[in-house]
């Protein structure tokens, strides 16, 4: 029973008992606004929580360090959200961890597993003005389905990159199942020994 999962919108498309999951193509990104973004409609996607602490002096300035560089670019979304996953990718240690991270103990520690990568990426977007959220389900590696959270962001349309593989726009292999923080994670439990995936197709886009 998929009931209350959020299998359907954005880039997935849920058909019967088939979904169909689109990967956006990251050159042709393009958004219609500039950092930070101004609007009242994706304010909680902005706004700091308890393990997501956007307004802390330390994230501030490290989200500010991976940009500052860049001036040029700064305030266009889509090359933020690239640059910020290129960064956490880089910054974190890959290890796996037991607990439930917060974004400024992930940044002194500088390791952990998706879950940390997630958290710390959210809290360096919104720093920057920039809508994120958490995304909670699975992802296909080596012939497999694993637990996973990635982060998405707003680029005039939800888009999911993954700084713990490095992937802006993250593959197809995720399957959103929850989307919120990472206490919802449980809710995949109850998926675990009673989901039977299939791939069933898969196809490259052309390029021109």
């Amino acid at each position: 029973d998929l009931t209350g999962f959020q299998l359907d919108g954005g880039r997935q498309e849920l058909r019967g008992d088939t979904l169909i999951i689109r990967r956006e193509a990251g050159d042709q990104l393009r958004t219609d606004y500039r950092l930070p973004y101004a609007f009242m409609d994706l304010r909680e996607s902005l706004e700091p929580e308890p393990l997501i602490q956007s307004d802390d002096e330390r994230i501030i300035r490290r989200a500010r360090e991976i940009t500052a560089a860049r001036s040029s670019w700064s305030q266009d979304p889509s090359r933020v959200a690239q640059e910020l996953t290129r960064s956490v990718y880089g910054m974190l240690e890959k290890r796996i961890t037991f607990s439930v991270p917060n974004a400024v103990q992930v940044l002194e520690t500088l390791q952990g597993d998706c879950n940390e990568h997630t958290v710390l990426y959210v809290a360096l977007a919104r720093a920057l003005g920039l809508p994120a959220r958490t995304a909670i389900g699975l992802v296909y590696v080596n012939g497999a389905f694993f637990y996973h959270a990635w982060p998405e962001v707003w680029l005039d349309e939800w888009v999911a990159v993954d700084p713990t593989f490095g992937q802006f726009p993250a593959d197809a292999s995720h399957i959103r199942f929850v989307i919120g923080g990472l206490a919802q994670q449980v809710e995949i439990v109850r998926l675990i020994g009673n989901l039977d995936i299939e791939v069933i197709n898969t196809a490259a886009a052309q390029v021109p």
